[in-house]
Formats: C-alpha cells, structure tokens, sequence
C-alpha cells in the first residue's frame, strides 16, 4: 500500500499538466494501476455461496492474494460508455479448478477489451460505473478466455486525470482457466487532445428601412431547459413528468437519465413549470414573458422533488443468459407495514422501480410461467434519506425446463439427520412460491450426500432429507401429489471426492446437495 500512495504522489503533478477542460465524452486516456488476484475467494463464492462466505467471515486477506500491475486505454464512446482495453502482468502461484495451486511463482499475462458504463458523465467528482467485456489469459503452456465483469468508481481529479478503483470477476468460458476476483486502483490522464479552434463571433446582419417602410416585430422564440433534481441529496431524477403550462395549452415530457428535458423553440409568454414523479408534486417555476428578452438562446429552469422514500432501482436478469428477462411480475411486500405491490417491469431492459417506506424490511420476487425466482432481501433500516435515494437491486430467475436440474443451495440439516433447521434457506421458499405459481407442474425433489459414512446409511439419509423437503412444502399448501422424493446417497458425486480420496470440507460440501426438477407428464 505505501507503494502505490508513493506511486500517487509522484504521478499526481504530471497530471495535473497533462489535464484540459472536462469535454461531454472522455478523450483518450492511459491508466497504470496496481491489482491483486483473489483465486480462493472465487472458489469458495462458486462452491459455499455468497452468503455462506459473507457470513463466515471467509473473504481472503490481501496477504494472501497474488499482486502485479498492468496498463489501461480508454476512449469515450459515448458521454456514458468508455471503450477500455487492459493489459495485466502478475508472478502467481495459480489456482486450478480442482482446489490445487500450480506451487512455483509462474508469469500470468491478462489481455481484455469491453466498456465501462458509467451511471454518471464525467462532469461528476465521482463517477460509479459498471464493466463487462472479453479476455484472454496466457499462464504457462495454457490459454484460455474469460468474461470479466464487475463494479467501480472514477474520480475526476484535475478535469482530465482520473484515479480508478474497481472489481472485477474473471469468469472462465474455457476449462483451462480459473474463475477469479480482481481488485485493483489506478491513476491516469487523457492526452493528445487538440485545443478547440476559436469561434468567430457570429456576423450580425444590417438591415437597412425605409421611412414608408412597416416594421414587423418579431416574437422572441427559445428553449427551455429543465433540470429535476432530489431535493434531500440533490441528484438528478429521471422519469420525472414536466408540464409546461402557457397560453396555448399544456406541453409535456419526461426528463432524461441525467434529469434534464427540453422544450425547443418556445415562443415569448408567461409559463408556469411544474412535475409530478411516484404521485408527488414538484416545485413549480414561473417565466415571465420579459425573460426571452435577452441574448441568451436557451432559459434554464430547475426544479426540485421531495418525496421521503427511497427508490428501489431493480432489473430482473435470466441467470442462464445474464441477460435481461422482460414480461415478469414483480412483487413487494413490506414486512414491517404488512403491505404489498405488484408491477411489471419494462421491456428491453428488464428494469423495475419500487418507492421504499423508511425503517423497514422487504421482500422482492418475480413471477413468470414456467420460471423459479429467486426471493431478495431489502432493508432500509440505519439508510440516511438526506445522502442515500437509490437502493440497487438484481432480481435472478431461471426457467425450469422439463428434466433439466435446479439446485437448491444453503438448505441446513442437524448434523447425521434429516430435520431441517429453522435457518431454513430462502431457496426453499421460492421453490414453494414456484409450485404456487405453477399449479400445473410435478417436480422430483433429489437429495445427496458426501461419500464419507457407509453406502446404505447415506442411501437411507438422502432419502429421509428428501421426504423433509417435501413435508416442508406441505405446510406451504402444496398437494404431495405433486411432490416425488428421491435419494441417491453419495451415488452421484459431482466431483472426484470418493471414499478414501482426501478432499476439504468444501469439496465434500459440493456433494452434500438437494436439487429438483420439473417431471414430464
């Protein structure tokens, strides 16, 4: 770390030199940056879940991750997406997908292209934004490709020098590659950007009149700017309906991602400006006539919106194609108020919004037929309305084909039995809202145990687990009828961790796992 603050300070001047005017689109832009691959974390992410490593506290020192440096280009493509390409060197004790390391310090050459999308233009002092793209990876003798995706932040230092800190998540698309986190911080600065030419002044013509000459006067015409921010944190607010009330009726439009809308050639009146976003009412602005008398072509109005909640900001995605999956019902129910709303989120980009009452606790998930999703967990007790308005959600659904197997993850059994615990995972309560939603369906549930214990014990174990699964969706209201219990014991390993084969504890914790499927009538 003292390296890379000494990196900084040595930088920062040549910087600042290097910096111009802020344009609307990112010149182009080389970063160094120092990173560090996190392998084990990954691992125990794909093989425990999330959860389970957040939970347990099992998230990997930095210590203990492999350190290297590496080069970046970026170019605006457009004022919110960045072309960037990469270029990563690090001396790694690498981390096969069998849980072994390579053992001796090896070159690993990282090579990727993709965008950034910024949530915010570079005119902001801090810019979050998302990353996806494509890799490749040299690591000895072996190559492969890779999807990196992750999350980050820009700051815009001095106009156009910029430090970067983000994570990534290198998902493996060929079998010699490993799966991988990478953090890294980085610091750079555009350059060869030509300084704009000088704009002549515009020639105003001369009219000479005649004395018998009328004069026509001209009505003054302009545009009409309109920002909508939040009046407690004061970002911009998208979706926000602006009227323009005037003499001649009522004009109206929604604002932009950057809460702007424009109203174009807008003849010299009085107007009245006003908004309504979520069933509360802006401010409203008046324009006098009087206010087009001047040289300026463009008036610009702002008006602010006071509305208590937060906005839950969700997007549903098909966890078999990380794509967007449009026509889902989404539902909210307020634990703490016992209240509930449906909506439908939109085409195209799957996305949803939900007002957030302050101080509870909530509930989200999707319906689509044929589709499991999964239920998500939202707070917003200990949120400070006055600096946090948007809470990010991604709800995952999966569509469950005949004969093709889901695995329910984190269901907990006492250790040697078939009671589950009362820490039960929310996996089994979208499994029951599944077949509530899919009155038509018959699934086979499928329990399996590790290798360790005898053959008949495990057969007997798994199938007692089996029928828990299915008395625990019973007491949901589903008929039996519907519900096929079945256990294999350890006769269906995923991984090689046969009896007298030593594995860890998360190895054979991959074995230990209850799955379903939906039956073929």
């Amino acid at each position: 770390m003292k390296r890379i603050i000494c990196i900084f300070l040595l930088v920062c001047p040549f910087l600042r030199l290097l910096a111009q005017v802020n344009p609307d689109v990112k010149p182009s832009t080389l970063v160094f940056h120092v990173f560090y691959d996190d392998f084990k974390t990954a691992r125990q992410i794909h093989t425990m879940g999330l959860g389970s490593v957040l939970r347990n506290n099992l998230w990997t020192n930095i210590g203990d991750m492999q350190m290297g440096f590496g080069a970046n280009y970026l170019k605006g493509i457009t004022k919110h997406i960045d072309f960037i390409a990469s270029m990563d060197g690090s001396s790694t004790d690498y981390l096969y997908k069998n849980g072994l390391y390579n053992g001796s310090n090896k070159f690993l050459l990282d090579v990727n292209a993709g965008v950034n999308i910024k949530l915010l233009s570079d005119q902001y002092t801090v810019v979050p934004y998302l990353s996806t793209g494509a890799g490749f990876s040299l690591y000895k003798s072996q190559t492969g490709f890779y999807i990196p995706m992750g999350v980050g932040l820009q700051f815009n230092i001095f106009h156009d020098a910029f430090v970067f800190t983000d994570m990534l998540y290198k998902r493996e698309l060929t079998s010699d590659l490993a799966h991988h986190l990478e953090y890294s911080i980085g610091i750079g600065a555009s350059f060869g950007k030509k300084k704009p030419k000088p704009v002549p002044p515009p020639v105003i013509p001369v009219t000479v009149i005649k004395a018998d000459t009328p004069v026509i006067a001209k009505i003054p015409v302009k545009n009409i700017i309109i920002s909508v921010t939040d009046e407690l944190t004061g970002l911009p607010l998208p979706s926000v309906e602006v009227s323009l009330n005037g003499p001649n009726g009522k004009l109206t439009a929604k604002t932009d991602t950057n809460g702007h809308v424009v109203f174009s050639d807008i003849k010299a009146a009085d107007y009245i400006i006003s908004g309504t976003l979520h069933g509360i009412a802006t401010t409203s602005q008046s324009i006098a006539k009087n206010s087009f008398d001047t040289a300026d072509k463009a008036i610009n109005i702002n008006i602010t919106h006071n509305d208590p909640r937060f906005t839950l900001a969700g997007v549903v995605i098909n966890k078999t194609t990380n794509q967007p999956e449009i026509k889902v019902t989404v539902s909210l129910i307020n634990l703490t108020q016992s209240s509930s709303i449906d909506t439908y989120n939109q085409p195209g980009d799957g996305s949803f919004n939900f007002q957030l009452e302050p101080n509870s606790d909530f509930t989200i998930s999707g319906k689509k037929g044929g589709f499991i999703s999964n239920i998500e967990k939202v707070t917003t007790k200990g949120l400070n309305r006055s600096t946090t308005l948007y809470v990010k959600l991604q709800l995952g659904i999966e569509e469950a084909l005949p004969d093709k197997t889901i695995k329910l993850s984190n269901i907990y059994y006492d250790l040697g039995s078939s009671k589950i615990r009362n820490s039960a995972s929310s996996d089994l309560e979208k499994l029951a809202k599944f077949l509530i939603d899919n009155p038509g369906l018959k699934i086979e549930i499928d329990s399996h145990t590790d290798s360790r214990g005898t053959a008949k014990r495990n057969l007997l174990l798994s199938q007692a687990r089996a029928q828990a699964v299915v008395a625990y969706l019973q007491k949901q209201g589903i008929s039996k009828t519907r519900l096929i219990p079945k256990g294999f014991g350890a006769t269906k390993l995923v991984n090689g961790c046969k009896p007298g084969v030593k594995c860890t504890e998360a190895q054979h914790e991959q074995n230990r796992r209850t799955e379903f499927k939906v039956i073929v009538k």
